[in-house]
């Protein structure tokens, strides 16, 4: 069984009542701070690495941050199973097997999945500022455009003063142009989700090739 494997989707309103949509929104959301982190922390970690390896530190401290790397990319895959719904019983092994802690430490170097790891890691901070623009702007706009109606009705109960958008047909069908935009923000929120979803499974299939399969 592969280690990863996305679960089916929802319906399109379905999906509001799926709590994989709203974990796997969270997740992208929040993987633009887990990018920074893990992109820091890769960059860091191959400067410091090359600078000290002409010295006695360099090697012990080399081993230590790719070994933390390969802990990084078990915790992603957990992270994913927990927050994107990611289906399997696998995960990725903390370190390469081999006979004796030498022989593991050498295989740690020249194992093709500490450095796709490392890949990982350094795509995660552009990929999460992408997912979080794109998926706030667009839940953002939604419930905007929902709030639309409701601030149409408070401004006939003359609670509210304000302009819908300053169009001559907008400043002549207010209530058409209000119910329209509660439309097209009823619509968008699910889309919203959805896109999310696709994302997630998208982030699944990158960890797996580069986490868990490399």
């Amino acid at each position: 069984m592969s280690a990863l494997l996305a679960p089916p989707h929802p319906g399109f309103f379905e999906v509001l009542a799926t709590r994989r949509a709203y974990t796997t929104l969270l997740y992208l959301v929040f993987s633009m701070a887990t990018g920074i982190l893990a992109f820091t922390y890769a960059v860091t970690g191959l400067s410091l690495s090359l600078g000290l390896a002409i010295l006695i530190i360099g090697l012990p401290f080399a081993v230590t941050f790719l070994a933390g790397t390969r802990l990084l990319a078990v915790a992603e895959v957990h992270l994913l199973k927990a927050m994107v719904g990611a289906e399997g019983a696998e995960a990725p092994a903390l370190l390469p097997e081999g006979e004796g802690w030498l022989a593991r430490l050498k295989t740690l170097v020249s194992d093709r999945r500490t450095w796709t790891s490392l890949l990982y890691f350094l795509l995660l901070m552009p990929l999460g500022i992408a997912y979080f623009t794109v998926l706030v702007t667009s839940l953002s706009l939604g419930l905007g455009l929902l709030a639309v109606p409701v601030l149409r009705l408070l401004h006939l109960g003359g609670s509210f003063t304000g302009d819908l958008g300053g169009l001559a047909w907008v400043t002549a069908h207010p209530g058409l142009a209000a119910a329209l935009c509660g439309l097209v923000g009823l619509a968008l929120v699910p889309l919203t989700f959805h896109l999310a979803l696709l994302l997630g499974r998208f982030q699944v299939w990158l960890a797996r090739h580069l986490l868990v399969h490399a």
